[in-house]
């Protein structure tokens, strides 16, 4: 996919910087993240997280391939319905959520996890409106795991003070507990992450089991042994992450009726899945220091200026005639910031012409993406070996940047 035969006709007809998304590779993902996690719980579902790619094509494959909607706010939750996945398929996470945007998930079939009292508050006055309505929801549990504390859901008193609230409502809405830790990722975190959700399930649901108890999500992808090497110990493979908690599940709840485990991948499934494609517009010597500037950015392969180096190839233009730089080379981006570096020191030579294609940029990139310098580069998506790439992402003009600005008046001439 990514010769220069296949490249430069897409070149041609879409520009020279494009996302390209791999619809079979994510689907390939999912289904293996799945098997790992059922091969030792078989109550295992996915909630794939809209945040970190909320390109509709993935969401569709995502309910496609059986997994929840996973999302954080109101706007995601609108694509979820928009989308047409059911409210019972819903998650509905978060740190902010209006009483609106309660009251929509919930009375759609949603299961809304709770971050603060707030919420209970406001989950008491819905149920109060809607005296009828099945209404699900789950506590999202605070955790400090390995020295790591999260700033997310409930702990210690105010925990059990939604437990109790909620159940004191006519009907009890709590069907199970959910967290959300970021940052630790190994075998070992994802057990202690485990062992503190079956303890707080055993305290919080005494009598019997909640129906679903969701570990959240950072996971790691896959990835090439070089990039998995700059994390600084071994990557876990989905099946030890999955045997560390499905043996303290096993433990607890050994039979058919144990409680549905939620985990919830973004980055594990979608990262992979995109690479970015972009031209070397221009060379120079600066100084000891050779630079080739691209049509590319880190804003297009990045979330943050990290010293994480991408999977990157160059791919030559064999009609190029100019000079040539010999590596180490310094490939920039197109803005205007002394830090726009996509990768330093990458080996020669490079020509004005040539392309770039840095791999593994899907997750959060397409989001975090702001309106500076150039809009949002199109996205392409293939479906299998051989398929042709289509648009799934046209390119950004100025209209979409000014859609929500008031344009003042045009002066007179």
């Amino acid at each position: 996919m990514h010769d220069l035969e296949t490249l430069a006709p897409l070149v041609r007809a879409h520009g020279d910087a494009f996302h390209l998304l791999d619809l079979d590779r994510f689907r390939v993902n999912l289904r293996d993240l799945a098997a790992a996690f059922r091969a030792v719980h078989p109550r295992t579902v996915l909630g794939y997280s809209y945040k970190t790619n909320l390109t509709p094509v993935l969401c569709r494959v995502a309910d496609e391939e059986g997994a929840l909607a996973e999302v954080v706010s109101r706007m995601e939750l609108d694509l979820a319905l928009r989308l047409g996945v059911p409210g019972e398929r819903i998650l509905f996470n978060g740190p902010l959520k209006s009483a609106d945007d309660l009251e929509l998930a919930l009375t759609a079939g949603a299961q809304v996890n709770v971050d603060a009292l707030e919420e209970v508050a406001a989950i008491e006055a819905i149920a109060a409106r809607h005296p009828d309505a099945v209404l699900r929801v789950g506590l999202r549990c605070h955790l400090e795991v390995d020295g790591g504390s999260s700033r997310f859901g409930l702990a210690g008193e105010e925990l059990r003070a939604a437990r109790d609230r909620l159940a004191g409502l006519p009907r009890d809405p709590v069907v199970g507990i959910h967290c959300h830790l970021s940052g630790h990722r190994d075998r070992a975190a994802f057990r202690l992450r485990a062992e503190h959700m079956v303890a707080l399930a055993r305290e919080l649901f005494p009598a019997a089991p909640p129906a679903s108890i969701d570990i959240g999500g950072g996971l790691f992808g896959r990835m090439p042994a070089a990039l998995a090497a700059q994390f600084g110990g071994a990557v876990p493979a989905w099946t030890e992450l999955a045997a560390a908690v499905g043996e303290v599940l096993a433990a607890v709840y050994p039979g058919p009726d144990a409680p549905q485990l939620i985990v919830e991948p973004g980055t594990a499934v979608v990262a992979d899945a995109v690479s970015f494609v972009c031209r070397v517009a221009a060379i120079k010597t600066l100084g000891g220091r050779r630079v080739a500037v691209t049509t590319g950015s880190i804003q297009t392969i990045k979330t943050s200026r990290n010293a994480i180096r991408l999977p990157l190839a160059i791919v030559p233009d064999p009609g190029a005639t100019g000079p040539a730089l010999e590596g180490p080379v310094d490939l920039v981006g197109y803005t205007c910031m002394e830090g726009d570096v996509l990768q330093e020191a990458v080996p020669g030579p490079i020509r004005v012409g040539d392309l770039v294609v840095i791999g593994n940029v899907g997750a959060y990139v397409t989001a975090f993406k702001p309106p500076f310098i150039r809009p949002s580069p199109p996205m392409l998506a293939t479906d299998g070996p051989g398929s042709t790439p289509i648009v799934v992402r046209r390119a950004e003009t100025l209209d979409d940047i000014l859609g929500t600005y008031l344009m003042p008046p045009a002066e007179a001439s």
